[in-house]
């Protein structure tokens, strides 16, 4: 199985790498990626149901009982709307089949288990109601090469991603002290107003806003310098300010074998029990989480978000296992809390055997902050991943570029124990390693890990100081007691980042 061949490959990889130059390391990581992915994508449907099976395909019928793939229901929507009615009870499964393309939001329900059924693909569940692609979608505006999406979105667009490859750099308007509002997210930060002020080919806007008022119209905006966007690219996907599946305070959900893509979030919300095996996640999030009533000096721009998947609140026997996470915005695999005073006490977090590239975090833990007496972090494992090229669109397009890291540690609370960073690949990122700035972090125990990072470039930062990557780097950090084992590589020039 492919999940107990994770760990065995990075082992072995680890033994070799005495023997190996940083360059036939990277293409041994390379190669194992490779194969791990194919792997990942290559699970079969193995879960055990006690209770009901309900099935869901393009050719189904919502008006169905969905207890048959012959009298399959056809949509999302059917699918919540059997968590409201009550149809769905614990112990049942829902299985899509597998080389559908399912469009819309999932709300699980408790007890629930949901993957795929049939041969073929992994079925897809994207989060925007159709294809934009087709050239009577667009059309064009008093700006010579800006275009406008016919419909109102009444919901944040976060990223606009054509044929799969390709991304529209989302404009992010900061406030500037005399009022001036910003393109946040250029180097250059020129004045941006609206739609006028898009000059640069592939990017876009959304007149949008949380409470949208009345001078707030929904149109998004897109510069196409190439022409109509909708003849020059034939396959256009949105992703909106909602959620593929949406925890509600749930316990002992399974999602299994899905691939989900072009959501503001993968999977999202309270889940007990709560475990993610053998998925795929594409171009998540980018879209706004709150726009300040009042910017600060440090922070005058609108906070972007969007997780593969996440846990807000208590995060309690929380498993994510052989899965893989490529082009996130924000964090690949989180549990995270605000401030406040509610009690949150972790429990049983494991990340294990996934691949993630192209994210802004592959793994993210969060804390606000609270009363020590309040919060608690106990047992969580990070093993036998390949977390590599931390950055993709997430950093390309957010204002704040300086956040990018492999792993992060936010303001954890310093209530912490049993954490320990085992066996992975940590391969590059275009900002640091890892970062673990405060006691809490500290306290986390890394193990025969694999890293790699080009020469100069930030390694971690770790109690208020940043480590750059160097050949001083592994005693360094061994006389912190932070890192046991590890294997460091790095050279002048390591230039496989997008």
């Amino acid at each position: 199985m492919s999940v107990q061949n994770a760990g065995k490959y990075i082992k072995e990889l680890y033994a070799q790498c005495d023997s190996l130059t940083t360059k036939q390391l990277e293409e041994k990581i390379q190669a194992l990626t490779e194969k791990r992915i194919e792997e990942i994508r290559n699970t079969k449907t193995e879960v055990v149901i006690k209770g009901k099976s309900f099935y869901v395909a393009n050719d189904g019928d919502d008006s169905n009982d969905g207890l048959s793939p012959e009298k399959a229901w056809c949509t999302p929507a059917r699918v919540t709307e059997a968590k409201k009615n009550g149809e769905l009870c614990e112990g049942d499964g829902v299985f899509f089949k597998r080389g559908d393309l399912f469009r819309g939001m999932i709300e699980t329900a408790n007890g629930v288990t949901y993957s795929a059924y049939g041969e073929g693909e992994k079925p897809k569940i994207y989060g925007f109601h159709q294809n934009t692609g087709k050239p009577e979608l667009w059309e064009e505006t008093d700006v010579p090469n800006v275009w406008r999406y016919t419909e109102i979105c009444i919901w944040d667009i976060g990223s606009i991603i054509f044929n799969e490859t390709e991304y529209a750099r989302k404009i992010y308007r900061s406030l500037e002290v005399d009022g001036t509002q910003l393109d946040s997210g250029s180097d250059s930060k020129p004045v941006f107003n609206d739609y006028h002020d898009l000059n640069e080919d592939l990017t876009f806007w959304h007149d949008w806003a949380l409470d949208m008022p009345e001078n707030v119209s929904g149109k998004v905006y897109l510069r196409c310098n190439a022409g109509n966007p909708g003849e020059v690219y034939g396959d256009i996907e949105f992703s909106q300010r909602l959620g593929i599946f949406r925890n509600i305070s749930t316990h002992d959900v399974t999602i299994d074998n899905i691939h989900m893509a072009h959501g503001n979030f993968g999977v999202c919300g309270l889940c007990h029990g709560e475990t993610v095996t053998n998925c795929e996640f594409r171009w998540i999030g980018g879209s706004v989480q709150v726009a300040p009533a009042k910017y600060s000096e440090s922070r005058r721009f609108p906070t972007p978000y969007g997780n593969g998947i996440e846990i807000y609140g208590e995060a309690q026997d929380f498993t994510v296992d052989n899965c893989y996470f490529w082009q996130v915005y924000d964090a690949a695999m989180t549990h995270q809390c605000g401030n406040g005073d509610k009690p949150i006490h972790n429990r049983n977090v494991n990340y294990t055997n996934n691949v993630c590239e192209y994210c802004v975090y592959s793994v993210e833990i969060f804390y606000g902050e609270s009363p020590a007496e309040n919060r608690s972090n106990y047992g969580c494992t990070v093993e036998n991943n390949i977390l590599r090229l931390g950055g993709g669109f997430g950093h390309d397009s957010r204002p704040d570029k300086n956040v990018t890291a492999l792993i992060r540690n936010g303001r954890m609370i310093q209530n912490t124990k049993d954490y320990t960073v085992r066996n992975n690949i940590f391969d590059r990122s275009r900002g640091k390693i890892i970062q673990a700035a405060n006691d809490g972090a500290s306290k986390a125990q890394y193990y025969d890990n694999i890293y790699v990072q080009s020469n100069g470039k930030k390694f971690c930062s770790r109690l208020g100081t940043d480590y750059i990557a160097d050949e001083t780097t592994k005693d360094r950090l061994e006389e912190t007691a932070t890192e046991h084992g590890g294997k460091f590589f790095c050279e002048e020039e390591l230039d496989l980042m997008k």
